[in-house]
């Protein structure tokens, strides 16, 4: 699989969060997007795909949506990319680095981990 393809397999992820509050909408799209061995990073500390559902599962519990989903750049294994999650009428605009492995997104590090920080703590 290419980047593109997981390329994309992420853009379908990211429209999905569309205000449902139904994690089984969600649920398998996920596990297509995130490598079993996933690495996110925070500015509090790296998360595993676990920590990561977990927190995807309360945004979707808390309806969130995701708007604006861009391509900044790619090279061999890894797109740059932005998107804006929006959780109670609170945006939060994102920009990191995925890289992929085996078809999946392997690491995902944000240009500022704080906003990751914030949406995990946001989704709480």
């Amino acid at each position: 699989m290419s980047v593109g393809d997981a390329r994309d397999k992420f853009e379908t992820y990211l429209a999905a969060y569309d205000g449902t509050n139904d994690w089984s909408a969600i649920g398998p799209l996920f596990d297509a997007v995130f490598h079993p061995d996933v690495v996110i990073v925070t500015a509090d500390g790296e998360l595993d795909k676990a920590q990561w559902e977990e927190m995807a599962r309360n945004l979707v519990g808390k309806g969130a949506t995701a708007a604006g989903f861009e391509v900044t750049g790619e090279e061999a294994d890894s797109f740059y990319y932005t998107v804006t999650i929006n959780v109670d009428d609170e945006p939060m605009h994102m920009t990191a680095k995925g890289t992929v492995r085996d078809g999946q997104l392997a690491l995902v590090e944000p240009v500022d981990p704080s906003v990751y920080s914030t949406m995990v703590d946001r989704a709480k």
